[in-house]
C-alpha cells in the first residue's frame, strides 16, 4: 500500500495511517469492515469510546489474520489497569493488541510513573507488544521517561494545521527523543464555520491544483510533517480517499504553504481572544462603574 510503515523505537513497525472508531455515524462495526476492506490495516480504539466490542466483531468477520491488523486501544480509567486491558482483549476477541496506550494524564491520578509501570508489565506479559501515551504534553513525559524502564512508543495527540504553533515544541520534544507521533482530528479544519480561514484557503487551492479531495491534502500534509494521522468517516468514498492518499506527496512550497497559514489562523484566534477578554474586562468595569455611581446617587 502507499502508506508506508513507520518503525518505532521498540523495532516493530507501525501502519502510516489508522482509522479510527471513537467518531461516526452508522454502524461501528459495518463502518470499520468497510474501512478494512478499503485497505486499513490499523485500528483504533479505546476503552472509554464503547467501540472495542464493535471492533472485535468487524476484525473477526473481516476473515484476516490476526497478524495482518494492528489495533490499538487505550485505558480510558474507567477501571485498574488490570481489569481495563483484560476487558479490552475480551471484547476486542484477540489475546494481545499492538499498541495500548494511558488515554491522557488525568488517568493515572497523579502517578504517571506508578501507571506506566503497569503498562510495562502488560508488555512483558505479552498483553501489548507496544506501549505508549496519548495527550501527554512535554511536562507528562518528562515524568515519566525519568523513572521509566521502556520508553514510550507513540504520543497520540491532536495534530492538524490549525493548531500547529501550539504543538510544534511538543512534536520536537517527541522526534528528539525518538517517540512516534500519531495525530488525531487531521481534518479539523474542514470542519471550520470560518470560510475566510488561512489553511482552508491554501489547502483548497492546492486541492484545486493536483485534482484532488482536501482531506487528502490534510493527509499528506501531516504525513510530511512526520505525523501518523488517525482519522475517521463512515463514508465509503472518504475511506477509500483516505488510503488513496498515499499516493499523494506535496511539494515543500506546499508544505510551508500550509505551515505559514497555519501560524495565521493561530494568531488570529489569538487576538480575537485577546479582544474578546478585552471586551469582557470594559464591559465588567463600565457595570462596576455605574454601580458605584448609582450607589452615591
Amino acid at each position: 500500500m502507499p502508506w508506508t510503515d513507520i518503525k518505532l523505537n521498540d523495532g516493530r513497525e507501525i501502519p502510516g495511517i489508522s482509522f479510527g472508531s471513537s467518531r461516526h455515524s452508522g454502524d461501528t462495526v459495518s463502518t470499520v469492515d468497510e474501512a478494512i476492506h478499503a485497505g486499513f490495516d490499523s485500528i483504533d480504539t479505546a476503552q472509554i469510546y464503547r467501540s472495542e466490542g464493535a471492533v472485535g466483531q468487524a476484525i473477526k468477520q473481516s476473515g484476516l489474520s490476526r497478524d495482518d491488523l494492528w489495533i490499538t486501544t487505550k485505558w480510558s480509567g474507567l477501571k485498574s489497569a488490570k481489569e481495563s486491558i483484560e476487558d479490552s482483549l475480551h471484547d476486542l476477541g484477540v489475546d494481545y493488541v499492538d499498541l495500548y496506550l494511558i488515554h491522557f494524564p488525568g488517568v493515572t491520578k497523579g502517578d504517571i510513573p506508578g501507571s506506566w509501570k503497569h503498562l510495562e508489565e502488560f508488555k512483558k506479559l505479552g498483553y501489548a507488544k507496544s506501549i505508549g501515551v496519548s495527550n501527554f504534553e512535554v511536562s507528562d513525559l518528562k515524568e515519566l521517561l525519568s523513572q521509566a524502564h521502556v520508553k514510550p512508543s507513540v504520543n497520540q495527540i491532536p495534530f492538524h494545521p490549525d493548531i500547529l504553533l501550539k504543538q510544534e515544541p511538543l512534536v520536537k520534544y517527541l522526534k528528539e527523543h525518538d517517540i512516534a507521533i500519531e495525530g488525531y482530528s487531521p481534518l479539523a479544519p474542514l470542519w471550520n464555520d470560518d470560510k475566510k480561514s488561512p489553511v482552508l484557503k491554501v489547502v483548497k487551492d492546492i486541492a484545486g491544483k493536483r485534482d484532488v479531495p482536501e482531506e487528502r491534502v490534510l493527509l499528506a500534509w501531516s504525513r510530511a510533517k512526520g505525523v501518523i494521522p488517525v482519522t475517521s468517516s463512515s463514508t465509503k468514498s472518504r475511506i477509500e480517499s483516505f488510503i488513496a492518499a498515499g499516493d499523494l506527496k506535496l511539494t515543500t512550497e506546499e508544505v510551508e504553504a500550509i505551515d505559514k497559514a497555519g501560524y495565521k489562523t493561530a494568531k488570529n484566534a489569538e487576538i480575537r481572544r485577546k479582544v474578546v477578554t478585552g471586551f469582557k474586562w470594559a464591559t465588567a468595569a463600565g457595570l462596576v462603574t455605574y454601580l458605584a455611581l448609582t450607589r452615591f446617587t
